[in-house]
């Protein structure tokens, strides 16, 4: 969002109000309705009642909120970065970057929005004709922020007030969640992947070159791709298998060697330019194989990871759950449930598992000093790996566990007592034989994997209720799991009372 531009229209008419607000405020003797009725109003000082401000709106509220969560002392690194370039006071590009976040505005449309909306130049203290700070002096402090105040400077700011005026008394027990975040870029095929990776690659050259895209691409041999679509230009028969594999052999020979164009420029190019060719190279084999006679063909399966979309290259493909497929990213989120306060958050790419980035948050909880003593989530959130990384971080997450996807015997159903190295399945006996064996959760270590005999199960009548490997004539085998501590802490958990009254989470 934050390179979005202004459109022509819009900007004609920012262009025309910036004028009237400069020659104090003169009513213009023509233009629309809106404009005339706009400029009726004064802009000595906003008057939040004449301009019809709810009472409880952000822009009403925000004056008072920032004169009590920050003070210029916050801000005494600031200044030296401002040098040369026109003071601003960062409260007000605190209040600027609030505003942002509450509707959702790329720099541009702020600042119009600051010159424009009366509700907007009220909660920054706007007054006549004064300007509000630029996009760079915007994009700079925001730059500052995140280097010397970190990232979530603006979340932790948000929770200061409601921790003060004790509005968050409910922090010890929270929830868990993860909901999917849209991917802003065009999620396209392999083939147009490969296409509008090398045509980004000629256009970013041409600009740093000061030449026309068409000229370069017709230098290089690449003027198809800066087509809207190689797929539409392309005059093949697209139910030809043979005729889609010479299309795509082609782009990945361009692709190839797009290197060695770029390098024999023999000019430094800036960073960027690297990065959109590592792209290009990445796309160009994420989803392809080669044949024996050296063309290509678009493989079977989806690669792990693979990038989506060119102009939103860490977006991914992945699953909220085993029946949802999601795409983009995956916002995970911790927050109080009572008083519905969020108290944690973070961004990953949709392939991200849910319970993964639990640690994150609960290291973000304790940051703005609103860290659980338990968590409650749902069945993603049960593995051992996660309910050990929680405890290891002084919180208790409470999960149901996942529904048996078999009938029969699960491991579930036979006790497993690790003091005594022992087990013992649903018809009451006991082995202590076991070797160790790849642990099957993918952890990657080496876990026990008890067994019963043959003789034993083959004499048990409850044989054919576990499972293949005893119905075949062998014996049981339970193999445990890397965190097999944590799974049978959660066991215990279920069976008792207390878990069957625990509330399931809410969605957040």
């Amino acid at each position: 969002m934050e390179g979005e531009s202004t459109s022509p229209h819009l900007a004609a008419e920012i262009e025309g109000d910036l004028m009237a607000l400069k020659q104090n405020n003169r009513q213009p003797s023509e233009g629309p309705m809106l404009s005339s009725a706009f400029y009726q109003l004064s802009m000595v000082t906003v008057d939040p009642d004449a301009i019809g401000l709810a009472m409880d709106s952000f822009e009403r509220g925000l004056p008072g909120v920032l004169q009590r969560v920050l003070t210029l002392d916050d801000f005494r690194e600031f200044h030296p970065l401002a040098q040369g370039a026109p003071s601003c006071c960062p409260v007000r590009l605190t209040g600027m970057l609030l505003l942002q976040s509450r509707y959702d505005l790329a720099d541009e449309r702020l600042i119009a929005r600051c010159w424009r909306d009366l509700g907007f130049r009220y909660a920054l203290g706007l007054v006549g004709g004064e300007e509000p700070p630029k996009v760079s002096s915007l994009r700079r402090f925001r730059a500052w922020v995140r280097e010397k105040k970190g990232v979530d400077w603006l979340f932790c700011l948000s929770l200061k007030l409601p921790k003060e005026d004790r509005l968050v008394d409910d922090a010890a027990q929270q929830v868990v969640d993860s909901t999917n975040t849209e991917c802003r870029g065009a999620v396209i095929d392999t083939f147009n992947l490969i296409a509008v990776g090398i045509g980004q690659v000629v256009r970013a050259v041409a600009r740093c070159l000061g030449t026309a895209p068409d000229a370069l691409a017709e230098t290089w041999g690449l003027s198809a791709y800066l087509a809207r679509s190689i797929k539409g230009g392309a005059a093949i028969d697209w139910s030809s298998e043979e005729a889609r594999n010479r299309l795509l052999t082609q782009e990945i020979r361009d692709a190839d060697r797009l290197p060695a164009l770029v390098k024999g420029l023999g000019v430094k190019l800036p960073k960027d330019i690297g990065e959109a060719l590592d792209l290009v190279a990445k796309v160009a084999r994420q989803d392809v194989e080669a044949r024996e006679d050296g063309t290509f063909r678009i493989a079977r399966g989806t690669t792990p990871g693979r990038t989506i979309s060119i102009t939103d290259p860490e977006a991914s493909h992945g699953r909220k759950s085993s029946s949802l497929s999601i795409t983009g990213y995956k916002t995970h989120v911790m927050g109080t449930i009572a008083s519905q306060f969020v108290t944690g958050i973070t961004v990953t790419d949709a392939a991200t598992p849910d319970a993964r980035p639990t640690p994150t948050l609960i290291e973000r909880t304790e940051r703005v000093g609103l860290k659980p003593e338990e968590a409650l989530g749902d069945c993603a959130y049960s593995t051992g790996a996660n309910r050990k990384a929680c405890r290891e971080a002084g919180v208790v997450i409470r999960t149901k566990l996942p529904s048996p996807s078999h009938k029969g015997f699960t491991k579930r159903d036979f006790k497993i007592d690790l003091d005594a190295n022992a087990v013992t399945c649903p018809a009451g006996h006991t082995t202590t034989k076991f070797s160790l064996v790849k642990d099957p959760s993918g952890s990657g270590g080496r876990v026990q994997q008890f067994r019963f005999s043959a003789e034993t199960c083959q004499a048990c009548p409850l044989k054919e209720k576990c499972g293949s490997v005893t119905a075949g004539g062998r014996g049981r085998l339970v193999p445990l799991n890397i965190n097999e501590p944590e799974i049978q802490e959660a066991q215990a958990y279920n069976a008792t009372p207390e878990a069957k009254v625990t509330p399931s989470p809410p969605a957040i």
